[in-house]
């Protein structure tokens, strides 16, 4: 994947700081969550100040971090918890004085990219959050979840998977729009907490538009929302830490990446006039045909494993509860480092190579579960990543 010829690429595939981070420490893989309990201290939750001299020592870390200790008499240490920021959830954008988050779920939606859907995709460039995930036959799936906005036409929806109960559980009883599946998965999400408006099962609002069966199913973000049950708790907790107003995005300058996921090469590109990175696939501009060019403020890189599913061994399975590796764009640059996830109810952790939270700028966020394989090594998190810095 060559998107910019003048520009060097090289392979992002140093992990020594994940091993030591994470691998050293715990003795685990991407399979559990590590021993030691880290809180969600993301930017918008803590600040600690120390009047300590720094350390002399160059050896590198190799325990993960532990939640601060109360301060005592000998510790010139002290951390200083601030006051958490009233967002709208799923974007981190700052709420007026006096004015509430939207009071409606979040909505997931699970949106078909196979080839002949591509031409016909819509709502994607408007969802909150975008989960790309890989799916039997080496294609994609996308769960767009939507909260701050919706969509007159979203589509083309497609079937649920296994993986999707513990990806969107955190969101606190989603509505989940999809065409159906095997009858393992309908039971796993019937018997979830998500919100099940399958197609097949009783789920209103559905119908054929532009495409061929089985790429032409749509419906409306309104008519799914209409379908909230009474006793829903109401909007969705946050799912990642976003930087606090005055803080910037400090990581390194790029123009852009290029990942591998299976089948389907995706691109990723800096544009400064709209402030987002811009996605292209198997080479051509990513376009919602009812909003036009698909980009996000955030891009983040989760390094996963895929295991085959327990209800069908042809389907991989997401591993999204542990740890693993991490790179975080947005604002035109990268920061690498850790996800940790410890249950499917609770929201996503990252932390830089200096054990540092990172938080996200407030916008739009898009989530590529990349397939960590199994033959990952402390100098190759083996993820087909390519990264264009910039000069």
């Amino acid at each position: 994947m060559q998107r910019h010829p003048s520009t060097s690429r090289r392979r992002l595939v140093g992990a020594v700081t994940f091993a030591a981070l994470v691998l050293a420490a715990c003795g685990g893989g991407d399979d559990s969550a590590p021993s030691t309990t880290r809180l969600p201290l993301g930017p918008d939750s803590t600040e600690t100040e120390s009047t300590e001299p720094p350390a002399t020592t160059t050896a590198p870390t190799t325990a993960a971090p532990t939640t601060a200790a109360p301060a005592s008499s000998s510790s010139t240490s002290t951390t200083t918890t601030l006051p958490p920021i009233p967002r709208q959830p799923l974007v981190g954008i700052p709420l007026a004085e006096g004015e509430e988050p939207i009071d409606r779920p979040a909505l997931a939606v699970k949106i078909d990219n196979a080839s002949p859907a591509r031409r016909n995709h819509s709502g994607l460039a408007v969802a909150d959050i975008v989960y790309e995930e890989i799916v039997e036959g080496s294609i994609t799936r996308f769960a767009a979840v939507f909260h701050s906005r919706g969509s007159e036409v979203v589509g083309p929806i497609r079937s649920g998977r296994s993986q999707d109960v513990d990806m969107l559980t955190s969101l606190d009883q989603p509505l989940l729009a999809w065409s159906g599946g095997n009858p393992g998965v309908e039971a796993l999400i019937a018997n979830s907490t998500l919100v099940d408006l399958n197609w097949q099962a009783g789920g209103q609002g559905y119908y054929r538009g532009s495409g061929s069966i089985p790429h032409n199913l749509y419906n409306s973000t309104e008519r799914l929302w209409a379908q909230t049950p009474p006793d829903h708790p109401g909007a969705p907790p946050e799912q990642f830490p976003y930087l606090r107003p005055g803080n910037e995005f400090a990581g390194t300058p790029v123009d852009g990446f290029d990942l591998a996921m299976r089948g389907i090469d995706v691109d990723w590109d800096w544009d400064p006039e709209s402030g987002r990175f811009l996605r292209s696939q198997q080479g051509a501009p990513h376009v919602d045909v009812q909003h036009g060019r698909i980009g996000a403020h955030n891009v983040v890189v989760l390094g996963v494993q895929y295991k085959p599913s327990t209800i069908d061994a042809r389907s991989p399975e997401a591993q999204t509860i542990g740890f693993g590796p991490l790179w975080v764009f947005a604002d035109g640059e990268v920061i690498h480092g850790v996800w940790i996830r410890e249950s499917a109810d609770q929201p996503w952790q990252f932390f830089d190579e200096n054990d540092n939270p990172i938080g996200l700028r407030p916008g739009n966020t898009w989530v590529e579960l990349a397939e960590r394989q199994p033959t990952a090594t402390e100098t190759n998190p083996g993820i087909e990543l390519s990264i264009a810095f910039a000069e």
